[in-house]
């Protein structure tokens, strides 16, 4: 299922109740709402959902609701389950499998950086291993973690080593790499998009599937992109995607991606998501009023399906 999907993907927020638990309630009506958007996979615990920031336990209950919630609903359910230690991570892959999971994602360790590939490789390779009948996703986003590895090279020499490794969600907008990534020869891995901006721009390069915090509340928008692009109106499609940019540059303004975001789904959606876990620092009133008036102008402010 990983190697044929086409479509979006959400990274889901962590709803957290106002004492700061985990709102486990809110997941089925998520799914819901997902559904309703023609979103049909959520990547879960990443860092849209503040997995770094969860308790072990917390991430397996997420999971588990997750799972549950989207069975016979959703076609994907990714579970992601690095972290620095990695007996957590290992036991956090043992229980993604146990319950389910279509996939485990893993980010490389955000402390003890590796600086050599086969360092991330063993790394990667204990984590798979709990986990052996479960395919598996490399977690590439350069940006958050500072391990820029050469993809299409990389992956190569860990598939030697990890015989579930199927692809990777790939947050760049470095289209080179992604480019080399699907050139290799019989097309051995799945690349996920995990860079909302640059949707239009991977589409020629065969990216079929993507992986994205504003698929909460512009799927529709990506959608039109996607539509347009396969009909060659490019014009229609370029409009669409620069939608879609401003209104993450908006967000961008005002503070950090996921506060804002969690503030503007609270705002115009259905579903409250409460504020972020610290050291994330929640949208304050004038930051919301800003955002949605400059998504007002730019029509992004009612997409959402309730």
């Amino acid at each position: 299922m990983i190697k044929i999907f086409e479509g979006l993907l959400s990274a889901p927020f962590t709803a957290f109740y106002q004492n700061g638990k985990v709102n486990l309630d809110i997941i089925p009506k998520y799914v819901d709402l997902l559904c309703r958007n023609n979103v049909r996979g959520a990547f879960v615990n990443g860092t849209t959902g503040e997995g770094p920031s969860l308790t072990v336990e917390e991430r397996k209950l997420t999971a588990e609701k997750w799972i549950k919630a989207g069975k016979g609903k959703l076609d994907l359910i990714i579970i992601h389950i690095g972290g620095c230690n990695v007996n957590d991570a290992m036991e956090l892959a043992r229980h993604a499998e146990q319950h389910g999971a279509s996939a485990i994602a893993s980010l490389p360790p955000l402390y003890y950086k590796p600086t050599e590939n086969g360092d991330l490789i063993s790394y990667l390779a204990a984590i798979a291993s709990a986990a052996p009948n479960t395919p598996f996703l490399y977690y590439h986003i350069p940006s958050y973690t500072g391990i820029n590895v050469k993809l299409d090279q990389f992956l190569c020499e860990a598939k030697l080593r990890i015989p579930t490794l199927c692809g990777a969600k790939y947050t760049s907008s470095d289209l080179r790499d992604l480019f080399l990534c699907q050139q290799l020869e019989g097309k051995p891995f799945k690349l996920f998009l995990g860079a909302d901006e640059i949707l239009l721009a991977a589409l020629p390069l065969g990216v079929t599937a993507a992986i994205g915090v504003t698929y909460n509340f512009m799927a529709p928008l990506s959608h039109k992109v996607i539509q347009a692009y396969k009909t060659c109106d490019f014009s229609e499609a370029c409009q669409e995607q620069g939608r879609i940019l401003k209104a993450v540059e908006v967000v961008l303004k005002q503070g950090p991606l996921i506060s804002m975001i969690k503030a503007v789904m609270n705002n115009i959606g259905p579903l409250d998501f409460g504020n972020p876990r610290p050291p994330l620092r929640p949208a304050n009133e004038q930051d919301v009023t800003t955002i949605m008036k400059e998504l007002r102008a730019l029509k992004v402010d009612t997409l959402i399906q309730e």
